[in-house]
């Protein structure tokens, strides 16, 4: 038996020292990148890339599309 923890595999993160590389391909800006989905986030286009195995598919078709985060501005009345 091999120690492996709970059995389940463990989706692999993304290496920190990539994330400062990697920008999105369609706006050229930085992504964020969220661990419990294991994606990388751009919060401007409201999309989000998925990581396989440690390595981001940056392929535009790849990409999902999440709910756009409304400035702070319009939340105050």
């Amino acid at each position: 038996a091999q120690g492996q923890g709970s059995g389940r595999p463990q989706p692999q993160p993304l290496e920190p020292s990539l994330l400062s590389l990697l920008v999105c391909p369609l706006s050229k800006r930085p992504l964020r990148y969220e661990e419990a989905t294991n994606e990388l986030i751009n919060e401007e286009l409201g999309i989000a890339y998925p990581i396989i195995d440690g390595i981001p598919n940056m392929i535009p078709e790849a990409a999902r599309m999440i709910q756009k985060k409304p400035p702070a501005e319009d939340l105050k009345q």
